[in-house]
């Protein structure tokens, strides 16, 4: 085997573990995004944290990282917020959204 190759499969073997690490992070952080927001909504409503912690990460995890998934998810807070007499804007829910994805991914930085 060549240097050449020898560098070529180091350097894909290197892109494979930062990819892997980087969708590894991504996953952490919106399951503590999620799990922010439900303990949240939880605290407005009186609502089962855990039970709505699990309807957020199952319905986000099945859209897999896009912006409908982001976009599902603050329709389905705002209207479970509704049903409780809790009114929130679509802005100031996706202001609340991004603070708790940055506080997720600071804590995965540390």
């Amino acid at each position: 085997m060549t240097d050449y190759v020898r560098t070529v499969d180091a350097k894909g073997a290197t892109s494979q573990v930062n990819f892997i690490a980087n969708q590894e992070a991504a996953f952490w952080v919106r399951a503590r995004r999620n799990r922010l927001l439900a303990e949240w909504f939880s605290d407005l409503t009186d609502a089962d944290s855990q039970s709505y912690l699990k309807l957020l990460l199952d319905e986000d995890f099945a859209r897999v990282e896009s912006h409908e998934a982001e976009r599902w998810i603050l329709l389905k807070i705002r209207n479970d917020l509704l049903g409780f007499g809790v009114v929130q804007s679509l802005d100031d829910l996706r202001d609340r959204f991004q603070r708790f994805e940055r506080q997720a991914w600071l804590e995965r930085t540390g």
